[in-house]
């Protein structure tokens, strides 16, 4: 939205050269909530224009000049919605103002609640839209392993290859992040695979992965150790392809 009052009242210069129809507009507009400036004319608003208004009500036949050439004068360098008033009801000229730069065109006499409407309705459209209470939270810096291809991804998208053992490691604390996984619960996976194991193995590959994904980016592993119990992962972490089948492993994989 433009400019505003402290109160963040809607802006809105009202340029209409009948001084009665004038002030009436204004005193009702100013008591639905607009912060309204009034003017007679189209030198006046050129001038008043210098600040940046909401809202625009632009009668046509004024005293030094064309309300419709005004119109559309204006509207590649404002972001006023445009709204025309006046006693003049020809079609071509009501559509010829809509194509040129008018949001909305009323016919005098108009209603005055009928006219803060279309206000309301205008100042919907061309203020920017508040964010969506449907929009989707954007998800953490997310961990990703390709189980398939025996790679890891840190949050920056560096990619670093990784070992039979250390991509079934990562596959069973991606599978359940935050959880603690037993290291008796791992040794089983890696004797299901092939992969036998010990306590001291499984340390050694621990820190061997954590140094690895130090030198590939530069992150530290999220990985949660309780001695003597398992591991857990402790960051938003996904799994993009599941684990290959037991006994397939890329030629350049080691445990």
């Amino acid at each position: 939205m433009a400019a505003g009052t402290p109160l963040n009242l809607p802006t809105l210069l009202v340029v209409e050269d009948d001084p009665v129809l004038g002030l009436e507009l204004t005193d009702f507009l100013r008591s639905e909530g607009f912060d309204v400036v009034l003017v007679a004319g189209v030198q006046q608003a050129e001038q008043a224009l210098q600040r940046p208004f909401d809202l625009l009500v632009l009668d046509l036949n004024l005293p030094d000049g064309s309300g419709a050439e005004l119109c559309v004068r204006l509207r590649p360098y404002v972001r006023s919605g445009i709204v025309v008033c006046t006693g003049r009801s020809e079609r071509e000229l009501r559509h010829g103002l809509l194509r040129g730069g008018a949001d909305a065109f009323l016919v005098k006499p108009v209603d005055p609640e009928e006219l803060s409407a279309v206000l309301a309705s205008v100042l919907r459209r061309v203020a920017p839209p508040p964010a969506s209470p449907m929009r989707a939270s954007v998800p953490p810096p997310s961990w990703r392993l390709d189980s398939l291809q025996q790679c890891l991804f840190d949050p920056s998208g560096q990619a670093m290859g990784l070992s039979a053992a250390e991509g079934l490691f990562l596959a069973a604390l991606f599978a359940k992040p935050g959880v603690l996984v037993e290291r008796s619960a791992l040794f089983d996976l890696f004797a299901a695979e092939g992969l036998p194991m010990t306590a001291v193995r499984l340390e050694a590959l621990v820190s061997r992965l954590r140094a690895k994904v130090v030198a590939a980016g530069g992150h530290r592993l999220p990985l949660g150790t309780s001695y003597g119990r398992g591991y857990h992962f402790k960051a938003h972490a996904q799994v993009l392809r599941p684990p290959t089948p037991a006994g397939i492993q890329r030629p350049d994989a080691r445990p």
